[in-house]
């Protein structure tokens, strides 16, 4: 495993770019003035459960707590919280209460019970960081949700570290599928552990596949 691909050595190669160059994308919030958290503010903070966070999350949150608090995981900038939302929840937060489909996703929730973070990118596709069960590096997996014919649901990053790699342009991730990134030879890996611990296989679940997704 490439370290500087990974984790907090990621992040920190994303803090520069955005640092330097802002965000590539229209998708993501402005950070013109970043607002650091103090390293005991970060030392206390834990996810629902009293997980600790995630390496990628607090080197990020050093450099800055705008930016994910415009994005509505929490409302003071100076005092985060990670209660997140159900995956239903989530949905609904993100496509808006009228979409026909986003209230589905509550259907997903007896296989994926754990709190969920909105993340950017997409339309009928949306991101978000699902709280479950956290892969060997300690990070949680970046989940997509899709409404163009079936409710569907899928591993798609291994982390937030790559997550956020690839928004700022840090990396060059080449995605044929949402799951592209099963057989990447340096994340491959870390996909596969998130797609045997959320029990979304592989390639994802469609709503109508739930029930084998389940027994599996």
């Amino acid at each position: 495993m490439d370290e500087s691909m990974h984790g907090a050595a990621l992040i920190d190669r994303v803090i520069a770019r955005v640092g330097q160059d802002g965000w590539p994308t229209t998708d993501a919030p402005d950070i013109t003035a970043p607002v650091p958290l103090a390293p005991g503010a970060i030392e206390r903070l834990r996810l629902a459960g009293g997980r600790p966070l995630p390496p990628s999350l607090r080197r990020w949150l050093a450099f800055d707590s705008s930016w994910l608090s415009a994005l509505g995981w929490y409302d003071d900038e100076h005092a985060p919280a990670f209660e997140g939302r159900t995956l239903g929840g989530t949905a609904e937060w993100m496509y808006g209460p009228g979409d026909a489909m986003a209230g589905m996703f509550a259907d997903f929730e007896a296989l994926l019970p754990s709190p969920c973070l909105p993340l950017v990118g997409g339309s009928d596709s949306r991101r978000l960081l699902y709280l479950g069960r956290p892969d060997s590096t300690g990070e949680y997996p970046v989940l997509v949700i899709d409404t163009d014919d079936l409710p569907y649901v899928a591993v798609t990053y291994p982390g937030l570290d790559v997550y956020l790699a690839d928004l700022a342009g840090v990396i060059d991730l080449d995605f044929d599928t949402y799951t592209g990134l099963m057989d990447h030879p340096e994340y491959g890996p870390r996909m596969q552990e998130h797609a045997a611990n959320t029990r979304l296989g592989p390639d994802g679940l469609e709503l109508q596949d739930l029930d084998w997704g389940a027994e599996a």
